[in-house]
């Protein structure tokens, strides 16, 4: 499977309606990974898109800014059913502060390597679908269309697909 498989898939495949209770314990989830892996980083939300040179994030201003204890997060497109407005952006709070642990860019290669960590922070299978979801599903309509999705939703990919992630066997490669 390939970034304009997922693309498609996620696309195509209608919502997945997530239990309440399992989106309570879900959102609990990352407020709990928040206090683990955010302490001693004030995180500044911006309505724009932070360190951005040109096309690309420029690495050296978003290092720049961690090593001084601070962090901009945008606020632009960050409508979650699944989360909710406030639970989403400590997310992405999670998901930059992983690109910086693993030295990555914001490129495929670095989405990869940033959505498997993250998918690797639990045992619970729903979590990792959801997961998966949340982080490569998005990711791979950006990079296919080059937009993220203006509707976020849930879907469950098949656990083989997420395992696959995790082993490094998800191809980069695009056909567009």
């Amino acid at each position: 499977m390939n970034i304009e498989d997922i693309a498609q898939h996620y696309i195509a495949t209608p919502a997945y309606e997530v239990p309440s209770c399992v989106v309570k314990s879900f959102r609990q989830f990352i407020v709990d990974l928040a206090q683990v892996e955010l302490p001693g980083i004030d995180f500044q939300y911006v309505e724009f898109i932070p360190y951005l040179r040109g096309e690309e994030l420029c690495l050296e201003d978003i290092y720049a800014d961690f090593n001084i204890g601070k962090l901009q997060i945008s606020t632009q497109f960050n409508q979650s059913d699944l989360l909710g407005p406030d639970v989403n952006m400590i997310f992405r709070c999670i998901h930059e502060m992983h690109h910086i642990k693993l030295n990555v860019d914001f490129g495929l290669e670095g989405e990869l390597a940033t959505a498997a960590h993250i998918i690797s922070l639990t045992e619970n299978i729903l979590f990792k679908q959801i997961l998966f979801s949340e982080t490569l599903g998005q990711v791979a309509v950006r990079l296919y269309k080059g937009q993220f999705p203006e509707y976020q939703k849930v879907v469950l990919f098949d656990l083989d697909v997420v395992n696959r992630l995790d082993k490094g066997l998800i191809s980069p490669i695009m056909s567009v």
